[in-house]
């Protein structure tokens, strides 16, 4: 998937690959959760917003940049809180796509999200472990990442067998190491690869 991506709002090439996995599996309500925005001009979802899908964005800053079809919340997600906030703008259990990058509970607050069934995950992960290594950061709902700390989130290793159990594939991580892919295992067309054929290295890791 490497030729797909491409940037317009997303960091990471994302934008490129979301577009090229809803060509292949098609869309059904085109609703979009993201958390983990920042200020909302970079993120995973701000071109589906421009291209109509309805948008929920939740990040404890506040955002500088809407669409008309994003509902923005201003909230610190923790994995006791967002089932009520999910609950609280009514998305429903199956939707699309979902986001998360909150650098630090992000493997606990997926988990918390059990029930819920989007057709598409992306979920940073932590590749300054390598992709035979298990790491899940113990939960502190009080946790803010700082500047090249490399302790933090999870290793790809044990995001994957958390969707794995709760039906997803891996199918594709960027390059520069940031965010994983999952298809729900009913909807994958694509080659189911292992942790190991999919790991890249997290760009600034061995910079620090």
């Amino acid at each position: 998937m490497l030729k797909f991506e491409s940037k317009v709002y997303s960091q990471n090439g994302e934008d490129g690959i979301i577009s090229y996995i809803f060509d292949q599996i098609g869309t059904t309500n085109k609703i979009a959760v993201e958390f983990g925005i920042g200020n909302g001009l970079e993120t995973n979802t701000r071109l589906l917003a421009e291209q109509g899908w309805q948008c929920y964005w939740l990040d404890a800053e506040p955002a500088l940049h809407t669409e008309p079809t994003v509902t923005f919340k201003q909230t610190w997600i923790t994995a006791d809180n967002i089932v009520s906030e999910f609950e609280h703008q009514e998305i429903p259990k199956e939707f699309d796509l979902l986001s998360i990058d909150i650098d630090g509970n992000d493997y606990h607050v997926r988990a918390a999200l059990k029930d819920y069934q989007p057709r598409v995950i992306i979920q940073e992960y932590n590749g300054c472990f390598d992709p035979r290594t298990e790491y899940i950061m113990q939960r502190n709902d009080s946790y803010k990442w700082t500047l090249w700390e490399k302790d933090f989130g999870a290793s790809l290793l044990s995001l994957t067998k958390l969707n794995d159990d709760l039906g997803y594939d891996l199918v594709y991580c960027e390059s520069r190491g940031v965010n994983a892919f999952f298809v729900r295992q009913d909807l994958n067309v694509f080659d189911k690869l292992t942790v190991q054929q999919l790991w890249r290295p997290l760009w600034w890791a061995s910079r620090v």
